[in-house]
């Protein structure tokens, strides 16, 4: 609708006290806040649809590992083996993210059809999982090749939001990590209602849910005003983008942020039953609920976070989260022999800090990066975070076997320390250019 506002260099005095200054002369006609506010309600239509089609998409994250409590009967796995289900998914992920940094596909092509084309393909590859995979060797490929695909969901659903949003990215992104870490924790829901569910459908059903993802993103939402323009083939930015001092902090920080991160979502169920099976037996058939609400809570960490960072900024939030899951980490031995009801605040509110920050250095890397290469540097970031997260999966059972499951999750402090670290770096670093 077109409104009326009265040209103030005309008269000092509020325009109801002047009724012949509506006259065509001295009426202007601003077109432009209802223009802003159409964009405003576009762009957050928008943001509910990536969310809604990340977390879609992202389904077929987790559905192997939360198959495993059956896939070790049924194949005869012993714990490296099962440990192989989620380790596939993210070499392939971190293959994917770096074949498509390499090729700067986010950048040269369609942002929404590279996502709806990864999702389709990771959708085949997980029902190649369900159906045809007869052992584990079967099972690693599929798996694999489903976590390659999702290079083309996670890291371009980021671009396709910032292509939306020019400020206040983190408070976006934070709403679209939030649906992702929902995504990853649906299986477990799934298992923990149906215990009887058989594994392969629950398997299928992800698949199903990461054809919807890409179809409600390829259908339902439009490009955005920013970043539109394509980029030029330069395999090269895979390593430039860190020449630039705020951009490598940040990545820093974030790689500290993962060392800690997939070994707790992965690994947390060892923690949980150790401590259950030492003090609360009766509570371990509680397990895949559990694993579930402690991932799909911090979809909350997200949103909080990224609200907050509307007043603070990414940089702060970034570091709060860091300090708070680093301690959190440091305190876990202790908490182990917590009774159920106080140990599962301590494991909640653990979930929800360690993965409050991660949007935070989404939007980090998307300000402090070449714009024409927002998706090739969001890849590549994560690419290499994911590849800090194989070491430390790996490494924790092998620490678990020498100390026990309560003290394990100790050793992951390290990360969560040097990422608050490099946070520090940057914000001195912001401080300094401020005072030039």
């Amino acid at each position: 609708m077109t409104q009326i506002a009265i040209n103030p260099s005309h008269s000092p005095c509020p325009p109801a006290l002047h009724p012949l200054l509506f006259s065509p002369p001295l009426i202007t006609l601003i077109e432009r806040p209802a223009t802003n506010e159409a964009a405003d309600r576009g762009a957050n239509r928008a943001l509910l649809i990536v969310s809604c089609a990340v977390l879609l998409a992202s389904s077929t994250w987790f559905s192997g590992t939360a198959a495993v409590s059956v896939l070790r009967n049924l194949w005869s796995l012993n714990d490296a083996e099962s440990a192989w289900l989620t380790i596939s998914v993210q070499l392939g992920f971190i293959t994917g993210t770096f074949l498509y940094a390499f090729l700067n596909l986010a950048d040269r092509f369609n942002a929404r059809r590279v996502f709806f084309a990864s999702a389709l393909l990771g959708a085949l590859f997980n029902a190649g999982f369900a159906w045809l995979a007869g052992g584990l060797a079967a099972g690693v490929a599929f798996r694999f090749l489903t976590g390659l695909t999702l290079a083309g969901v996670y890291p371009v659903g980021m671009k396709i939001v910032a292509m939306w949003f020019r400020k206040g990215l983190g408070w976006r992104l934070g709403v679209m990590v939030g649906a992702l870490t929902l995504g990853t924790a649906t299986p477990y829901f799934i298992q923990a209602v149906g215990a009887e569910f058989d594994w392969r459908k629950l398997v299928t059903f992800a698949s199903f849910s990461a054809v919807l993802g890409g179809a409600l993103m390829l259908t339902g939402v439009s490009d955005g005003p920013y970043l539109k323009g394509r980029a030029r083939f330069d395999p090269s930015m895979l390593f430039k983008v860190f020449q630039h001092r705020p951009f490598r902090y940040t990545a820093f920080g974030y790689f500290g942020h993962m060392w800690e991160l997939y070994a707790f979502w992965s690994l947390a169920t060892f923690y949980l039953g150790a401590s259950f099976q030492a003090n609360a037996p009766d509570w371990a058939n509680r397990l895949s609920l559990l694993a579930f609400a402690t991932i799909g809570i911090g979809a909350i960490g997200c949103v909080a976070g990224g609200w907050v960072s509307r007043w603070v900024g990414s940089v702060e939030v970034a570091l709060a989260s860091l300090i708070i899951s680093g301690s959190l980490c440091a305190l876990s031995g202790f908490a182990f022999r917590l009774p159920p009801l106080a140990l599962m605040p301590f494991i909640f509110i653990w979930g929800i800090f360690v993965i409050s920050d991660s949007p935070q250095f989404s939007a980090l890397a998307a300000r402090h990066c070449p714009p024409e290469y927002t998706g090739t540097a969001l890849t590549v970031q994560n690419g290499i975070g994911f590849a800090i997260t194989i070491i430390s999966i790996q490494l924790l059972p092998l620490i678990a076997k020498l100390v026990g499951w309560q003290w394990a999750f100790t050793f992951l402090t390290a990360g969560p320390l040097a990422g608050a670290y490099f946070m520090s770096r940057l914000r001195e670093e912001a401080f300094r250019k401020d005072e030039g």
